[in-house]
């Protein structure tokens, strides 16, 4: 009876632990071009791994833009800003979350499991922006935007 009682309790406990689904997303990293694919999130709460494909660490940004979701982000040019942060100037508006943070080559990474360049995020309603900080110029493929649109752990959304 005890051993039918402990297989049904180990049986239920690891389908009812099983439920937690990370969202993780795996943007692509070069010196020259980061590619986040995606637009927008419904939840706020998601994994990152930056992957990059270059031999060399690559310093990124990410920030927050806004508290505010800017519907046509995407059109809009963050140059002015982007070129000011990688100067080193402050942009008042603008909240630096992981601010020029080097991220390891795949070719370096020993353990797949435990990867360096994997963050976790739990961000609010806002648009935000991810950047590469070593880039000459500012263009479309050196940084990239995207909204999220609640966040069910913050109040107001």
């Amino acid at each position: 009876m005890k051993k039918y009682f402990l297989l049904v309790s180990l049986i239920l406990l690891v389908f009812s632990c099983g439920d937690a689904e990370s969202k993780i997303i795996e943007p692509s990293v070069t010196k020259e071009k980061i590619e986040f694919p995606v637009n927008e999130f419904d939840q706020g709460e998601f994994m990152v791994i930056y992957r990059n494909t270059s031999d060399d660490s690559v310093s990124m940004s990410f920030i927050m833009v806004s508290n505010q979701i800017i519907n046509e982000a995407k059109t809009v040019d963050f140059c002015e800003g982007v070129d000011a942060l990688r100067q080193g100037k402050q942009v008042l508006e603008w909240i630096p979350i992981n601010f020029n943070y080097g991220l390891t080559p795949e070719s370096s990474v020993q353990n797949q499991n435990d990867h360096p360049n994997l963050i976790s995020y739990n961000l609010p309603v806002g648009t935000y922006l991810v950047m590469l900080m070593d880039s000459k110029s500012c263009t479309k493929d050196n940084h990239d935007v995207f909204i999220v649109k609640q966040n069910k752990n913050f109040e107001g959304n």
